[in-house]
């Protein structure tokens, strides 16, 4: 199948492709300076959640870690008041009068005459001297300060409870209860002497244990905080590189098109003659580039998940032999003809038609204007094969096995950056469940495989 040869490019043409070269290159520096703002934007977004939930749950833990301290605190404070108390009682029960005077034959004899807290039985009112002290005692307290709450406890008549220092400045706990004689009068009083530094080295334990723990988990809350924020903002960013992507799309398959439109416009207004023949492949070429905007659309909401693949029956051989008449234009220089062949089978498959049109379309696209030595006509087979096989083969200078993978990447193909044509198509391919390869041809050339799944 051959065409007419292109348009020669005019003073115009030209102009027009410096200027889309300045837009090209002014579009290239300035990109991403809308959407590196965004980014940038997510990425601090992103790091005040990651510090608002280790905030949050740093002062949460803090206050746990607090509480825990003071209610250690006052469990200690609690067992040392309700040991004293048990001590002062029991001592109280084991001295008694008689005629002779106090008796502390039975104190002596009992468990409280040793060990901690210390015991002080004071007697007289006020009281005047200490008459027992339990063995080993670890703090000093002087007299007056034992006289001093223990005649308090007497006025009181119940217990009395003080804190104050011993001789060497170290803090203690002061509990006194009264004693009585056989006829009721007050003779005296139990004086217990606590330490409250006594578990200290525990609670310090605790409160390490504690400050460990909380930088732990305040450490694990900022890492799992950074992963939740980084995955709440996950929907966003894709929904950023879907719209960069649209947009490097569009671009990309509309410049040509565009620039091909103002040239013919351009030599329509230059010469009125070739406007009959001009006017009819400006209309052509305007319908294309509305299907190329319906498809970069259609992909769009494809990639956002608001449109369904339109899958139905259709004839593949019919579908392709359509878009190799369209196509089986020549690209190869001037006065150079292209030779397109085409064969098929009869084959039929489900699949959405526009989809798969611009993919064959991009594979016979990319053959003609790759696929053949400078200055050399381009020669194309086309072949349908069932179950669902089209094969596009060329004679150009083959593909290098190196860099093969790379071709279906965005902007790349073997002679550089080219455009989405092959990405597009192993797009389409993995949306019907297919497949796109490529391989050497025999002889030279490349050949390029999409399947479409019966």
């Amino acid at each position: 199948m051959v065409a007419t040869p292109p348009l020669a490019p005019t003073a115009a043409g030209k102009t027009s492709g410096r200027r889309s070269g300045r837009l090209r290159k002014r579009k290239l520096t300035g990109k991403g300076t809308g959407t590196v703002g965004v980014r940038r934007s997510l990425r601090l977004l992103r790091w005040r959640l990651t510090v608002l939930y280790t905030v949050v749950a740093g002062c949460g833990l803090i206050a746990l870690a607090t509480l825990a301290v003071n209610t250690d605190n006052h469990l200690r404070e609690t067992r040392l008041d309700n040991s004293m108390e048990t001590r002062a009682r029991t001592a109280v029960a084991l001295v008694y009068f008689t005629d002779s005077g106090i008796q502390l034959q039975d104190i002596r004899q009992d468990e409280v005459a040793t060990g901690s807290p210390q015991l002080v039985v004071l007697l007289g009112y006020p009281p005047e001297r200490a008459v027992f002290a339990s063995s080993d005692p670890a703090l000093k307290v002087t007299a007056s300060h034992l006289n001093g709450v223990a005649a308090q406890a007497i006025d009181l008549g119940g217990i009395v409870r003080t804190d104050g220092e011993d001789d060497r400045g170290h803090p203690t706990r002061l509990l006194a209860a009264p004693l009585y004689d056989n006829e009721g009068t007050a003779a005296g009083a139990v004086v217990v002497i606590g330490d409250p530094t006594d578990g200290d080295e525990e609670h310090e334990k605790l409160v390490a244990a504690l400050i460990l723990g909380c930088v732990t988990l305040v450490t694990l809350a900022a890492l799992a905080g950074h992963a939740l924020s980084g995955r709440s903002m996950r929907p966003a960013v894709d929904a950023l590189e879907r719209q960069e992507a649209f947009l490097a799309d569009a671009a990309h398959d509309l410049r040509t098109p565009v620039a091909t439109l103002r040239t013919l416009a351009e030599a329509a207004l230059a010469d009125p003659a070739q406007r009959s023949d001009l006017l009819p492949r400006a209309v052509a070429l305007s319908a294309r580039m509305g299907d190329i905007i319906d498809d970069l659309l259609t992909r769009a909401r494809l990639n956002a998940g608001v449109q369904h693949l339109n899958k139905e029956l259709l004839r593949l051989d019919l579908l392709v032999e359509s878009i190799v008449d369209q196509l089986a234009d020549p690209v190869g220089g001037p006065g150079a003809r292209a030779q397109v062949t085409f064969h098929a089978e009869e084959c039929t498959v489900r699949a959405d038609a526009h989809l798969v049109t611009r993919a064959v379309a991009n594979l016979v696209e990319n053959a003609l204007k790759h696929g053949h030595h400078p200055g050399v006509a381009p020669e194309v087979d086309v072949v349908v094969l069932r179950p669902g096989r089209i094969t596009v083969s060329d004679r150009g200078p083959g593909i290098d096995p190196n860099v093969a993978s790379a071709l279906f990447g965005r902007f790349r193909s073997d002679g550089g950056s080219i455009g989405l044509g092959l990405s597009i198509t192993l797009w389409a391919a993995d949306l019907h469940g297919g497949k796109l390869t490529t391989a050497a041809r025999p002889g030279g050339g490349a050949v390029f495989e999409l399947v479409i799944p019966a």
